[in-house]
């Protein structure tokens, strides 16, 4: 995970970064409010269960974007409870201030909630340190709970997500269950609907024209999950809609991606599956799968000549997968010289890129 915001680089916590951890947890107003400077053992024990941490805890080291300065760190890891999540921060003294913690806050929040799917956060305070309360109250979360903790006073504040349904598209290049099993991604595709249920996910094959040795390799990935999938001959049985929106997730097929954006508007597919995307139902595909969300596609039609189509334009601008391919790339690449001003996304094979209402949260790499 790595994040930009206007001055600072927010990325993963690595063992490099030990001698700066340390300098961190050894500064006295730093840990004024935090249990005092920790000894040198626990500093150490403290590095390697962040280290070792499982997702979605997470660890975040922050730097300035112009000189590269160490500034923060930033964690998102199990509250007390262990059925919530904290948001908790910690920032070198000559870097107060300045509006950077809010700044990097902001971003973490906004950004690293929706990569680590996480419906709400708590953070706790002691309500002596009139700073840190009055960002987070800045940060537009709210004074839930005052308490007694380690001999002091606390403040817990809580931010929520809305209720709206949040949007969703896992485009991926290539990779998934047609290629290995298990897949690394399919798995990451299923963790984002947050459901303790049997995950119900619907493949769509049009690309492939149904192939049905494809169907197989779907179930034999998603057997554990409550799996259908839809044929052509299916969009026009009148209890499609109910179908298509009762799942938390679908899944597109690779293959021909002109041949499936004809047969999705003859069929009205298209707009069924618009719907579902604004219901909250996670649209997830691979290369053609994937394609299909944008606005332009440019592909390989029939004849295996580069062509280009109107895309569903639930995203905006262009994907390109398998830009690994030296034929593609070069193909792409002459076609988008003459639409200058269309966003494009040029993914090689192991690369996947997850949307959120949207907006582009998350790349993925698998190998």
């Amino acid at each position: 995970m790595k994040i930009m915001s206007t001055n600072c680089v927010i990325e993963q916590l690595q063992p490099e970064h030990f001698t700066d951890i340390q300098k961190l947890y050894s500064n006295k107003q730093v840990r004024t409010y935090l249990g005092g400077v920790p000894s040198n053992s626990y500093i150490e024990a403290s590095f390697k269960g962040m280290l070792e941490a499982p997702f979605p805890n997470t660890y975040l080291y922050i730097t300035l974007k112009e000189t590269g300065e160490f500034i923060g760190l930033v964690s998102i890891d199990e509250y007390h409870d262990k059925e919530l999540y904290e948001l908790s921060y910690q920032f070198l003294p000559q870097f107060w201030g300045k509006g950077l913690a809010f700044e990097v806050l902001t971003q973490v929040i906004q950004d690293g909630l929706n990569y680590l799917n996480i419906e709400s956060i708590v953070a706790e305070t002691q309500t002596a340190n009139k700073a840190s309360c009055r960002l987070l109250e800045k940060l537009g979360m709210k004074n839930v709970q005052m308490l007694e903790r380690f001999g002091q006073e606390q403040a817990v504040y809580e931010l929520s997500k809305n209720n709206e349904p949040i949007r969703q598209i896992i485009a991926l290049s290539g990779g998934g269950f047609s290629q290995q099993n298990p897949s690394f991604i399919d798995e990451y595709i299923l963790r984002q609907t947050q459901k303790n249920e049997r995950v119900k996910i619907c493949f769509i094959p049009t690309a492939s024209n149904d192939a049905q040795g494809y169907i197989e390799k779907f179930y034999a990935a998603f057997h554990h999950c409550d799996a259908t999938h839809i044929l052509q001959k299916d969009m026009h049985d009148r209890s499609i809609r109910e179908k298509v929106l009762a799942q938390h997730i679908i899944y597109v097929g690779g293959g021909n991606t002109g041949y499936l954006l004809e047969k999705w508007r003859e069929y009205g597919f298209d707009k069924l599956l618009k719907e579902a995307y604004q219901k909250g139902i996670i649209l997830a595909g691979i290369s053609a799968g994937a394609m299909c969300w944008f606005e332009k596609c440019y592909s390989e039609n029939t004849y295996d000549d580069f062509e280009e189509w109107n895309g569903l334009g639930l995203l905006s601008g262009t994907y390109c997968p398998h830009y690994n391919d030296q034929e593609r790339r070069r193909a792409f690449d002459r076609w988008i010289e003459n639409h200058p001003t269309l966003q494009e996304y040029t993914l090689i094979d192991t690369e996947t890129l997850h949307f959120r209402d949207e907006k582009l949260v998350a790349k993925i790499q698998t190998y």
